[in-house]
């Protein structure tokens, strides 16, 4: 350990718990070292440290790589990316080797050098500085290359220091490498360029080509043919889509066609798999697939899925000698990059071939600027004429210039993207993901000076690299900057070491705010390359700006604590925003994205924005009135699309039980202590909704767990949590499942309720017959479910302490199948109840079973009066939490949904599956994060430069599969006036409507003409009020004198309510209260007397002149009302008017909508849409709230359907 004259093999400390996996010896496989070795609590460990990393690659290859040694060579800022990329994400061990003297320039691309480095010798001055990101990595510095050395490694990275020659032997010495080919990658940049180079040797396997998870169809029949065609169905909550030609599926849970599930075929590598292959015929239908012969099987039945299954395919590579003569053809054999300059690839190549042999040549790197332009050019023409190069292009001498300008001069964001792409190559030596297939060239010309600055000399500062692109002036500009940063998590420690590297806020006039509410938390190391294990528990925020300043101590940072949104808007105010020059996210929700997207567009701030998912990412550069907003520019899918009726009632993949378990969490251990409080309050109210509740399924479900609860708190104990437990296991697990056989019976049939028709059994397609569980102590599931359960009602009741922090050791007596059954003698087993069944949503549904479910809920609801008026002990509510595996949090999940699996015949999932997608977490890999932030700071200095938008680049980024997309930013959209043609229903119109293809004559279709004002207006555009003391009929009478528009209507949006769409999928909808036209106020005083009766007061008011006639209906109601309830109306002053200011209206908006909120009828989790007026300078009403308008000017007024948003000064 730490010698580099061990063996391949051992590579780790003896700390990490590979080690106790077997290692491999001097020449093995080190890919074939079986992950099942692994175990214990360390292992637990280390699974919960690589999380978030195991989510996107998988744990299989977590473990490969702490088997894999990479040697280094030359440590340039691309390098130190690479490697900083790889000890995070837990490699076995690299050998940096490189001697050269660190230079101050190295500091603007170096995160780890710092000015008492200058001088030494890099390899050596950098192995302890990255030992610390990972302390089981064995990182060692070695001197010169040589065959003995690069034979104790399965990577061979090359980054400067060899001549092309030298870099072509050593290639094709790994390529010769026995047994087995070393993995080799080349990669170099100058100014905006960069190259790779890949060659994992003529043998090369990849086992998952694109990393997704295999596509699961449910088959709806198989045919008997010799191509037979499988027809399937996409299960819930599953992307569409079809199998790739030429791919493997498996089949399980069939019945018939005995013999489908156990085919064998030969797989791309020879081996025998157990799969079909996929074929398709143009004419076949959608939604199916041709196997192969399967006459010799029975006839199918019924059921199935069908799975795809990720066999090995050979991946061959070129040499360097032949691919640096013939890269390919961009899109095609060579990864393609530039959409928009197509064929930029090949000019780069060809320029960096030339380049290196101009090198190979002199035997001397070439100088920065013109002077070896011509030089490269003409050893370009010379390589194509002698056929040493097989590209064929004409040498494109501008952008040649540009690349030989600045071919020695590194520019950090592009070291940051390069450093993610070759790390992310060494990750794919695992056989996961498709490796670079040789070369991969691409550029930012765009971001380059439209002009070459005139002051780019070194000026023996750490800036130098970036003032030889972009002089020393645009270096000021940097220093100077204003920004704010929003997170700072993954994301945001790159963006820190980037802004660092470059000077960002170093100026006297800059300066950087960064605000995370986070902690550090142990699975944020393994991609938060600012964090160490000392660090955890901290704030992120606090941590990560530490580290910034020891990387560059010049730069101005204000480090914060707090989310971002409208409950800190006290903290981030209108000056706040204005004084910013731009905004950087690094955020992880969608919510808070565009929280602060709508900020950038209302105070018209530049933003960047960007994002990763495993191995993909996005970039997005948000520039006022130059670009689209991220909101415009289409929203994520944050998950979910399981309908309601699927998750309660007809569960058919794992994913479905488990985020069932997950909502079973909530029920159990969040909601119930609600439930308890609520009850406790006011009795009388809580029975009364559970009456009147429509959802009898549900309310017999609540109403059952309360009564479990309250029982227990009349004496908590450890028997009386356990009795709990076993409760809910015998309601959910057995006795709902009875309910729903008893509602529709193993031969249910599908009955059209208007036809009357049979349309076939109820239990097919997605729909698996369930069975009701009966608890068996011996059954691991069922004690590992009674343990969890028991210990989170324990806490709950207050019986034992809630888990702690870091104390692994919580309640590690109960963790066994002998405590359980111990437990369980002396629990009783709950009488089944009859309840309800909810098949709202499954249209099929509609001829089930009934059962007396109301008169069960009143019997119930009988037994909970009981407790009315009883003292309740203090509830403790569970505060999920998916990264301590100690808590029983995901183990309750894990145990809970493999018992309704069990229940659906349905495979059942392991801990760490269910921990990933009962908790959300979101795949991460520290390579992609690189990546993308590299890309985000070349937009940073594009709006530093004033670009114009056709420089600005919207970038997706995939390095499991190779795309490096991009494209013009989009301009934002423009509102235009138009006509909406509007065809009537077939049954509104007469018979001769129709033509005689069946379509609407035109004459019947209607038109409607609608306005934007102002024409071509777009979201970044405002209509600014002159002042907040105009009154309302001001507003008015400026609109028409002003825009000549009429104003007809204003409801004031105050808050959004919560509902429900037809699948159960929450939706908001706004809460509004009228301004204009002024609400009628009824004077109390022209009442007539509550003692009259109706047909009195209805002569009193309609007699009354006081009374206007159009108000006179309102006062009649008004009267029927206090009529009823013995109280007059309030006259108060409370109420909007024509005379009244815009300035005060908005006070009185805010106040109604602080009442709306407090009296829960908007809800609380979309905030209020008006607030902190105090100290605002002005309030803006969004394009979607503004008032109802009609456009003035034409042969009749028309509906404005898009106004542009509305400013209000307040100050």
């Amino acid at each position: 350990t730490g010698s580099s004259a061990l063996p391949m093999g051992n590579v780790c400390t003896g700390g990490c718990p590979c080690c106790k996996a077997d290692i491999a010896a001097d020449g093995d496989d080190l890919m074939a070292v079986p992950v099942a070795t692994i175990s214990g609590d360390a292992d637990q460990g280390f699974l919960n440290k690589f999380s978030r990393q195991n989510a996107a690659l998988g744990a299989d290859v977590t473990m490969k790589m702490t088997k894999m040694r990479a040697l280094v060579v030359g440590c340039n800022g691309v390098a130190v990316e690479v490697v900083k990329n790889l000890v995070l994400q837990g490699l076995g061990g690299i050998t940096l080797c490189d001697a050269t003297p660190a230079t101050i320039a190295d500091l603007g691309v170096n995160f780890f050098l710092s000015e008492a480095d200058v001088g030494k010798p890099l390899g050596p001055t950098l192995v302890p500085k990255f030992k610390e990101l990972n302390p089981f990595c064995d990182i060692q510095a070695a001197g010169a290359v040589s065959p003995e050395l690069v034979s104790k490694h399965n990577v061979m990275l090359v980054f400067g220091g060899l001549s092309l020659a030298e870099i072509v032997q050593w290639n094709d010495f790994c390529r010769r490498a026995s047994p087995k080919a070393i993995a080799f990658a080349y990669a170099h940049t100058g100014g905006a360029f960069g190259s790779v180079f890949v060659d994992f040797g003529p043998a090369h396997v990849v086992t998952d080509a694109n990393g997704q998870q295999p596509m699961v169809r449910l088959v709806e029949s198989v045919e008997s043919a010799g191509e037979a065609l499988v027809r399937v169905t996409v299960p819930d909550g599953q992307a569409p889509g079809s199998f790739p030609e030429g791919s493997y599926v498996e089949f399980s849970d069939v019945v018939g066609c005995d013999g489908l599930s156990t085919h064998q075929e030969a797989s791309p590598c020879g081996d025998m798999v157990t799969a079909w292959k996929v074929r398709s015929k143009p004419s076949d239908p959608v939604n199916t697939v041709r196997i192969g012969d399967t006459t010799k099987f029975p006839p199918y039945a019924s059921g199935g899925l069908m799975t795809e299954k990720k066999v090995g395919t050979p991946y061959p590579f070129k040499s360097l000698a032949e691919a640096i003569k013939d890269p390919g053809v961009p899109f095609d054999s060579m990864v393609g990059t530039d959409m928009i300059n197509f064929g930029s690839e090949l000019q780069i190549h060809l320029a960096l071939h030339a380049a290196m042999s101009v090198q190979s040549d002199r035997h001397a790197a070439l100088s920065t600027g013109e002077k070896d332009v011509a030089a490269v050019i003409a050893k370009a023409k010379e390589l194509l004429a002698s056929k040493a190069s097989a590209v064929e292009v004409e040498v494109d001498e501008e952008l040649f210039a540009k690349f030989v300008r600045h071919y020695s001069v590194q520019l950090q964001p592009f070291c940051a993207f390069l450093g993610g792409i070759v790390a992310q190559e060494v990750v794919k030596l695992a056989g996961k993901f498709t490796p670079i297939p040789g070369f991969l060239h691409l550029h930012a010309m765009e971001a380059l000076p439209d002009e070459v600055p005139s002051d780019c000399a070194p000026a023996g500062t750490r800036y130098d690299n970036l003032a030889a692109v972009y002089g020393h002036g645009f270096v000021k500009k940097l220093h100077d900057v204003k920004h704010f940063m929003v997170g700072c998590g993954a994301l945001g420690c790159e963006f820190l070491k980037n802004y660092a590297l470059n000077g960002v806020c170093c100026g006297g006039d800059g300066l950087l705010t960064v605000t995370d509410a986070d902690r550090i938390e142990l699975s944020n190391l393994t991609r938060q390359f600012l964090f160490r294990e000392h660090n955890v528990g901290q704030p992120k925020s606090t941590a990560a700006t530490q580290m910034a300043k020891v990387m560059n101590p010049g730069i101005k940072v204000k480090a914060l604590e707090m989310f971002v949104g409208a409950k800190t808007e006290d903290t981030f105010d209108d000056t706040f925003w204005m004084n910013l020059d731009g905004i950087c996210n690094a955020l992880d929700n969608m919510e808070a994205r565009f929280y602060v997207d709508d900020q950038c567009v209302k105070y018209e701030k530049p933003l960047l924005e960007s994002g990763t998912m495993g191995p993909a990412g996005n970039v997005d550069p948000i520039v006022p009135h130059k670009t689209q907003t991220y909101r415009e520019g289409g929203q994520a899918d944050e998950g979910g699309g399981i309908p309601m009726c699927t998750l309660r009632n007809f569960p058919h993949l794992p994913d479905h039980c488990i985020e069932w378990a997950r909502d079973q969490f909530e029920l159990l251990f969040v909601k119930s202590v609600k439930q308890a409080k609520k009850f406790a309050e006011d009795p009388a109210t809580f029975i009364a909704e559970r009456e009147s509740s429509t959802d009898d399924a549900q309310a017999i479900f609540e109403v059952r767990g309360l009564l479990s609860l309250l029982k227990a708190a009349e004496a908590p104990s450890l028997g009386s949590a356990g009795q709990m437990s076993f409760d809910y296991f015998h309601l959910l697990f057995r006795d709902k499942i009875m309910d729903l056989t008893a509602a529709f019976p193993a031969d249910a049939r599908v009955i059209d309720p208007d036809t009357k028709q049979d349309k076939g059994a109820f239990w097919s397609g997605h729909k698996r017959f369930p069975r009701a569980a009966a608890f068996d102590p011996s059954n691991e599931t069922h004690w590992r479910y009674q343990v969890a359960t028991t210990a989170l009602f324990a806490a709950m009741l207050g019986v034992v302490p809630p888990k702690q922090e870091n104390d692994d050791a919580y309640l590690k007596e109960w963790r066994s199948k002998a405590w359980c059954v111990e437990q369980v003698k002396s629990l009783t087993v709950p009488e089944y109840i009859a309840g309800a069944v909810n098949t709202e949503g499954d249209t099929a549904a509609g001829g089930g079973g009934k059962t007396d479910s109301k008169a069960t809920l009143r019997e119930l609801l009988e037994r909970l009066r009981a407790y009315s008026g009883k003292a309740l002990p203090s509830f403790e509510e569970a505060d999920f939490e998916k990264d301590d595996d100690a808590n029983f949090h995901i183990d309750f999940i894990t145990r809970c949904a493999n018992l309704r699996a069990d229940n659906y015949h349905i495979p059942n999932s392991d801990f760490q599956k269910v921990k990933l997608v009962a908790g959300r977490i979101v795949p991460a890999i520290a390579t992609t994060t690189a990546a993308v932030c590299g890309l985000v700071m070349l937009e940073l200095f594009k709006l530093v430069q004033g670009k114009p938008v056709e420089a600005f680049r919207t970038r997706q980024v995939g390095l499991a599969v190779n795309t490096y997309t991009s494209f013009e930013a989009q301009g934002p959209k423009a509102f235009k006036s138009g006509v909406e043609k509007k065809v009537p229903k077939a049954e509104e119109l007469p018979a001769d409507a129709f033509d005689d293809k069946g379509g609407v004559k035109p004459e019947y279709v209607l038109s409607e003409a609608y306005a934007a004002y102002p024409e071509n207006h777009s979201i970044w555009d405002k209509l600014r009020v002159p002042s907040g003391s105009m009154t309302l009929g001001e507003f008015r009478d400026w609109l028409k004198s002003e825009h000549k528009l009429q104003l007809t209507t204003w409801g004031f949006v105050l808050g959004w309510k919560r509902t429900e769409d037809e699948n159960g999928k929450e939706m908001r909808i706004p809460y509004s209260t009228q301004i204009y036209p002024p609400p009628v106020v009824v004077d109390s005083s022209l009442l007539p007397a509550l003692t009259h009766n109706q047909g009195d007061a209805m002569k009193t008011i309609m007699g009354s002149p006081t009374i206007p006639q159009p108000q006179k209906m309102q006062y009649l109601s008004a009267w029927q009302k206090a009529k009823q309830t013995g109280v007059l109306p309030s006259s108060g002053g409370d109420a909007v008017k024509l005379d009244m200011s815009l300035r005060d209206i908005l006070v009185l908006m805010e106040k109604r909508a602080d009442q709306a909120m407090h009296d829960g009828v908007t809800c609380s989790k979309w905030g209020k849409a008006i607030s902190g007026l105090a100290g605002r300078k002005f309030w803006v009403i969004p394009a979607d709230q503004t008032p109802s308008c009609n456009a003035l000017g034409g042969s009749e007024p028309v509906d404005v359907r898009h106004m542009a948003r509305l400013e209000i000064p307040l100050s």
